[in-house]
Formats: C-alpha cells, sequence, structure tokens
C-alpha cells in the first residue's frame, strides 16, 4: 500500500507538468484552431535556454529561469508571426498549416542539436533542491513542492487572465466566434499574438522544471507533446480543468503500470486508455469543452 501512493503522488507530480504543457496548448488550438505541433519545439527551446545559462554560463537560477520563460514567449510568437500568419493570408488549408508546424518542430529539434549536440545535457545536483521530508507514507521532496507550487500559480494566472482582463476574455471571444468578436471590436491579429505569448509562456514552465530534475535533451519536446495531446483528447480541448483532469489521469496512469507491469508496458496503458475514451467520450471529461475556457 505504501508504494501504491508513493507511485500515485509520483503520477501526480508527473501529471501537474503534463496539464501545464497541455493547457498553454489547449489555449492556442481553442483559440485559433491550429493544431500547434511546434508547442513541443518552445519547450525545448526555453529547456535548452535555462541550462545553457543556469549551467554553462553559471547565471543566477531565478534570473535564468525568466529568461527562459520569455524566450518561449518570444519563440511561439515567432512561430505565429513568420509561419501561421502568412498561411493564413495565403488562405492555406487546415492540412498545409498542420504541416508546417510539424516541419517546425522538426527543424526546431535537428537545429537544437547542431547548436548543442544529440547528448543528454544535465543540470547539477543542487542543495536547495536535494532535501526531502517524509510524510506518513509519502517521500515528498523539494522538487516536487516546487512543481506543486509552480503549478498552483500558474493556474490561478491563467483563471484570473481569462476572466478578469481584457485579454483573456478576447481570447474566449474568438475562440467562440472570430467574425462576431472582430464586430465587438477585437483585433483578431493581435488575440492571436497574444494568445501565441501567453501559451508558449506557459509551456515554458515544465520546460524549466524538467530542466532542474533530468537532463534537457532535443527530443523531449515531442514526447511531452504526446503526453499532453492525451491529456486533452481525456480531459477536453479549452478547458483549464479538462486539461489539469487529463494531465493528471496521464501521469498517474504512467505511475502505477509499474506496479504490476515492466516499464515498457506504460505508452501501451496510456495509449489504450486514449483509444478507450476516443471510442467511448469522444467529447472528453468536458462537454463542449472548445467553447468554454
Amino acid at each position: 500500500m505504501d508504494l501504491l501512493i508513493q507511485l500515485s503522488s509520483n503520477g501526480v507530480i508527473l501529471g501537474l507538468l503534463y496539464a501545464l504543457f497541455a493547457y498553454g496548448l489547449s489555449l492556442i488550438i481553442s483559440t485559433t484552431s491550429v493544431l500547434h505541433f511546434a508547442h513541443g519545439f518552445t519547450l525545448v527551446a526555453a529547456a535548452y535556454a535555462f541550462w545553457w545559462m543556469f549551467q554553462a554560463v553559471g547565471i543566477n537560477p531565478l534570473v535564468a529561469a525568466a529568461a527562459a520563460l520569455a524566450i518561449g514567449g518570444v519563440v511561439g510568437v515567432a512561430v505565429e508571426l513568420v509561419v501561421y500568419r502568412p498561411l493564413r493570408r495565403a488562405d492555406a488549408s487546415n492540412m498545409v498549416i498542420l504541416a508546417a508546424s510539424l516541419a517546425v518542430l522538426a527543424l526546431g529539434q535537428n537545429l537544437v542539436i547542431l547548436v548543442f549536440g544529440a547528448d543528454p545535457k544535465p543540470i547539477a545536483p543542487s542543495a536547495a533542491l536535494g532535501w526531502s521530508v517524509t510524510v506518513g507514507p509519502l517521500l515528498v521532496g523539494a522538487w516536487d513542492l516546487l512543481v506543486i507550487g509552480s503549478s498552483a500559480v500558474v493556474f490561478v494566472g491563467l483563471y484570473l487572465l481569462q476572466t478578469r482582463t481584457r485579454l483573456g476574455l478576447s481570447f474566449r471571444a474568438v475562440g467562440d466566434n472570430p467574425e462576431r468578436a472582430q464586430t465587438l471590436g477585437i483585433r483578431l491579429q493581435r488575440a492571436y499574438v497574444g494568445v501565441f505569448l501567453v501559451g508558449s509562456v506557459v509551456a515554458a514552465v515544465p520546460a524549466v522544471l524538467l530542466a532542474v530534475d533530468q537532463p534537457v535533451t532535443p527530443g523531449m519536446g515531442f514526447n511531452l507533446l504526446v503526453k499532453a495531446i492525451v491529456a486533452l483528447v481525456i480531459g477536453g480541448i479549452g478547458s483549464m480543468p479538462g486539461a489539469l483532469a487529463g494531465g493528471l489521469l496521464v501521469g498517474i496512469t504512467e505511475g502505477l503500470v509499474v506496479l504490476q507491469l515492466p516499464t515498457e508496458w506504460g505508452e501501451f496503458m496510456l495509449f489504450l486508455l486514449l483509444f478507450v475514451f476516443v471510442l467511448l467520450r469522444p467529447q472528453g471529461l468536458t462537454r463542449h469543452a472548445i467553447r468554454q475556457a
């Protein structure tokens, strides 16, 4: 029973990371209707930026983290301005835009390999994050608490942004009906830039958290993208509670599989879960989620 509780706890921590990345992606999809696979490159760029500034250059970790978040936002906005906006103006089909997004992800990962090499880049263990405490049967580390605290701050901040600010309300209006949003005075291009900025900064948060705990690799963005898409299908695209529930379910599933099965069964069970949801509840855990942020 103690092992079950510990594995579930580990799954919750992973699930929070998946949920953060998934909701940043969900926000972009529900507002722009672009399946933004290049979101994976945003995570890679932010993770490598943090590793380089903190580990290679020796910049203060808080400054490096803030800079990595900014770089993530810049990458997301750049993809919108350089790739998606010209394609929309050219009246490109959704399939062409999807192909362009995949191309950005592949090109970005290969660029990282050319610049930094393909070998994993670890960050030296820090005394500040090396401690842990025992709470009943649970072993809770400093990094676990950092993930929980960061997730709480980001999700509360996103909720306030979308319910209390004009920018956040414009995201919802554009996602619901772009033409009607324009009649209300909302500038679509500005809303698109804003949602790519916000969604990409959110994606950079798990990038930094993962870089602190494990070596960064060029393929980490694609790996997390797959988990995020599974979480969104399960939870419902466009819904913050859906992204959180989907991310947690994916994380806990991964964590508990090793209780009875070899670790290589983890992805099989994850995609089996996805298959079941697609067949039995294709709208996800939250109904009409794409119209409700």
